[in-house]
């Protein structure tokens, strides 16, 4: 488990908007570490764990988009029924909502990581590490 920055910007939901911001992250040499793009009709919210959220952060900016940055979680887990399912129950127990996740896994069969969002980073990760779960 390891917490990130997350970065946010709305952008046009519009063909070539997405392909120009991750473009320009590209180019700053700045790395994905997971990605949550969903559509309102009109916007796009995409969220970004990168290796370098200051340097991305400033590149999102310079194309004219508002950028927002919270803390979220990065819990990485085996690929095997339940495991989500084991975390809710997890926070569930120790009354930390979960406001949203998004998940990544480099290939079938191999472990994943579970970004996830929570009102109380510091209370999830105590959880978490009392079900030894790192």
């Amino acid at each position: 488990m390891k917490t990130f920055k997350e970065l946010t910007v709305v952008t046009p939901n519009k063909p070539g908007k997405l392909a120009q911001a991750l473009g320009e992250v590209s180019k700053a040499k700045v790395n994905l570490i997971a990605i949550d793009s969903s559509s309102g009709y009109d916007l796009n919210m995409v969220r970004l764990v990168a290796n370098d959220p200051s340097k991305a952060r400033r590149t999102l900016e310079k194309l004219g988009y508002n950028v927002t940055e919270t803390t979220v979680l990065g819990i990485s887990i085996s690929d095997q029924p339940g495991q989500l399912a084991r975390i809710a129950a997890i926070f569930s127990k120790s009354r930390v909502n979960i406001d949203y996740m998004y998940a990544s896994a480099v290939a079938y069969d191999q472990p994943a990581m579970v970004i996830v969002h929570v009102p109380d980073v510091d209370t999830a990760e105590k959880a978490l590490r009392k079900a030894k779960i790192n």
